[in-house]
């Protein structure tokens, strides 16, 4: 491709023969024909490098081929490679309407005076709420605009964001290797972080299927959790500094929201390993005076502090009921 296209979709290849083809024939079935994909073949192992090879005679499609580095390191190459204005990710298992770049596309046009730093869609995922309020929101407003991704999980996942490539550059953005969970939430958070400005789109156009299972219960899952929650309070501090003269409150409450939900993993990961109740009492004692964790308690209404108060005699048995609160209900 001579010309630099407007969108680079990047997507990360391993062991998907089943199904990376059905991938990319959405992606060259687009509507929208200003695009490159680069396909990143990470070590695949069964018939996946060779089906992608079939579609390098495509002038859009770069296939990148790769020793096993995980999925960071696969998307990371594919930074490395892009080209285009907007960045995207898709992975092998997943597909798109034909109209999933046009729709990115008319809304650029509906805002031709401003430059759109990202996009944010909706997901064709009964698992995630909807991304109700369609706009465009500036510096002021982007703190509400991220309690609303956070409320409706949709604030971890890459596959219904947009993002201006120069950003990712400016921040020197890289996904983190070496960890197995939250590397989406990572990179979003940080790419947050140095955004002025988010446009909501309405629709959606994103097929997502979770077919990789739900991590498995190891012993090393606490110190991974542990990981995790000091990464996100990082980025969730830099982000609150960013917009502390804006009205942050309902961030804070999606924030609480989420770090209580981390919390209850650790919590669990040690019950089901070798932790005493005296270690479990004391990491939930350090959990209650953190400063996203403790804003779970001000939210309690009257009675609920009293049962909290009773049921704090049994340290674990408190903390399992603020988890059952949280959900049952949205604060």
């Amino acid at each position: 491709m001579n010309e630099k296209p407007l969108f680079s979709i990047i997507i990360p290849v391993y062991n998907s023969q089943k199904t990376i083809r059905r991938t990319l024939l959405s992606v060259l079935n687009q509507t929208f024909i200003s695009y490159e994909v680069v396909v990143v073949n990470d070590g695949s192992s069964d018939g996946s490098a060779a089906i992608v090879d079939e579609f390098s005679h495509y002038p859009q499609v770069t296939v990148i081929h790769q020793v096993n580095g995980g999925v960071s390191a696969a998307r990371n190459s594919g930074l490395l490679r892009a080209s285009g204005e907007f960045v995207l990710f898709l992975d092998a298992d997943d597909w798109v309407d034909d109209n999933f770049l046009m729709s990115f596309k008319q809304n650029l046009n509906a805002w031709p005076a401003e430059t759109v730093e990202l996009m944010v869609g909706n997901l064709h995922d009964t698992r995630v709420g909807k991304v109700s309020q369609a706009g465009f929101f500036s510096q002021d407003d982007i703190p509400y605009v991220l309690g609303e991704l956070e409320m409706s999980d949709n604030i971890g996942y890459l596959h219904n964001k947009c993002y201006r490539r120069q950003i990712i550059h400016d921040l020197d953005l890289r996904f983190m290797e070496g960890i197995s969970m939250s590397e989406d939430l990572l990179f979003n958070l940080r790419f947050f972080s140095g955004v002025n400005n988010i446009l909501i789109t309405p629709g959606a156009a994103y097929h997502y299927e979770d077919v990789a299972g739900s991590l498995s219960k190891r012993k090393v899952q606490y110190s991974e959790l542990k990981v995790r929650k000091q990464s996100l309070v990082a980025l969730y501090d830099s982000i609150v500094d960013k917009y502390q003269s804006s009205d942050i409150e309902h961030f804070l409450r999606a924030i609480s929201k989420r770090v209580l939900a981390l919390d209850m993993q650790i919590v669990t990961a040690m019950y089901h390993s070798s932790f005493s109740s005296a270690d479990i009492a004391q990491e939930i004692e350090q959990i209650k005076r953190g400063k996203y964790s403790k804003g779970i308690f001000t939210l309690l209404n009257k009675n609920e502090k009293l049962k909290y108060m009773i049921m704090n005699l049994n340290t674990l048995t408190a903390y399992y009921f603020l988890y059952a609160l949280y959900r049952m209900r949205a604060f």
